[in-house]
């Protein structure tokens, strides 16, 4: 490695990955039988992490002249295998290290990657391109915020600049309301680094997520599935369902959107997880994120398509052959575990899915134990609690299937006086989306 920390062409690599952040096992499995060791990095490395990871190591992921330091003197100044994460706000920190220390390796540029998770930068380039997308604008405090909204016209929705998870996404239908979101999210950015509220147009239609892996610069459509969320004013995801339920044509007008927009932000070998919503005049793209999706989207991809984007992103970081395999199922239905009402939860635990098991097992978690607390669904603290998901091979066999299984575990809550949400106690890996 030299002095300025890249790593100059020729350098023996190491077999490590560095991966930044992750909570599922999933992540560090597909890159075990790869036959790489991993160097996972994060601010403070999860307790149930540390036994996947060969080192696991507590660093400031926000200093990255640190974590180039700290991947440096672990690997002896070695090339990595491979850079990657799965978090959302790390895929900037990950695009920088892969750039300093694999420069000439096919992946995720920095640029790229800044264009994906700046939604104020995703905008502007999908504008300029002639790519249609909601009316947007960036306001620096909630007056501005209020007098972007009017320009618009309401309603309008009212976003950090670079969030995740839906966190602090708010529709608005006054200027009041524009007002008070955009102080909450000036207050409280969550995961957001970058400054100004993004206030884009609402567009009110179905939304559509849109999975896709693109190599050398050619995108391929791998999953369109419909999505279905909480009534506004937030939007929490709760259900998703293959087939999309568009025509034909209508699924290939989709994949092309989907596939110049990525074109335009400079995503020429990586998989990217897209929302798209179709309103009057048409589709319009909402989010593109350069990772795989959340909840068990990623194995809904797998049943209909036959690749797998855990391990498809894997082996686009390692320059590696990207594999598939058969789709096994031709519908899937995704239900969250919702609550409309705040209080502690019951449910029959043991139950015996297996008779539901028609093109693949079903996937059925509830991330909350009974005689816990829950919130509602638009509560901050609340959101999806679990999910339920059945393959098969027509529409009514997948529908009766989430209806046995929710029959079967009686999910309920007892509404209670004076329940306390203990903020710190929540370890949902997915909350405010799926």
């Amino acid at each position: 490695m030299t002095g300025d920390g890249t790593t100059p062409a020729g350098t023996v690599s190491t077999d490590t990955v560095v991966l930044i952040g992750g909570r599922a096992q999933r992540e560090f499995t597909v890159l075990h039988h790869l036959g790489y060791r991993i160097l996972h990095l994060d601010r403070r490395v999860p307790l149930h992490c540390m036994p996947w990871a060969d080192v696991p190591v507590d660093v400031d992921v926000d200093d990255w002249d640190l974590v180039l330091k700290v991947v440096h003197d672990q690997l002896g100044g070695l090339a990595p295998a491979a850079v990657l994460t799965h978090v959302e706000p790390r895929i900037p920190l990950m695009a920088h290290l892969a750039g300093r220390l694999l420069a000439d390796r096919p992946g995720l540029s920095l640029e790229a990657a800044w264009n994906c998770h700046d939604k104020w930068r995703t905008r502007n380039r999908l504008h300029e391109a002639g790519i249609a997308v909601p009316g947007f604008g960036l306001a620096g405090d909630a007056d501005d915020a209020v007098r972007i909204a009017r320009d618009i016209g309401l309603p309008v929705v009212v976003k950090p600049r670079d969030g995740a998870g839906a966190f602090g996404v708010r529709r608005c239908l006054t200027p009041q309301e524009v007002h008070r979101a955009a102080s909450a999210v000036l207050a409280d950015p969550g995961s957001g680094t970058r400054t100004g509220i993004l206030v884009e147009e609402y567009v009110d239609g179905p939304e559509y997520a849109v999975q896709t892996l693109t190599q050398h610069g050619r995108t391929r459509l791998l999953s369109i599935f419909r999505q279905h969320m909480t009534e506004p004013p937030v939007f929490v995801e709760i259900g998703y369902e293959h087939p999309s339920g568009l025509g034909e044509s209508d699924e290939a007008a989709l994949g092309d959107l989907v596939a110049s927009a990525l074109g335009a932000l400079g995503v020429t070998d990586w998989i990217s997880h897209t929302q798209v919503r179709r309103g009057p005049d048409g589709f319009r793209v909402v989010e593109v994120n350069a990772r795989r999706p959340g909840g068990r989207l990623v194995e809904m991809t797998d049943a209909v398509c036959g690749v797998d984007m855990t391990k498809a992103v894997s082996q686009l970081a390692l320059g590696i052959a990207v594999t598939a395999d058969r789709p096994r199922a031709t519908h899937a239905l995704y239900s969250s575990v919702v609550f409309d009402e705040p209080g502690f939860v019951t449910y029959r635990t043991g139950i015996d899915v297996s008779d539901q098991a028609r093109a693949l097992p079903p996937i059925v978690e509830i991330e909350v134990a009974p005689g816990e607390p829950v919130l509602p669904a638009d509560h901050p603290e609340g959101g999806v609690y679990g999910r339920i998901v059945v393959f098969g091979h027509s529409a009514t066999e997948v529908a009766d299937g989430v209806g046995a299984i929710r029959q079967a575990l009686g999910l309920r809550v007892s509404r209670l006086e004076g329940l306390a949400w203990q903020k710190e106690s929540d370890s949902r890996e997915f909350k405010s989306c799926c």
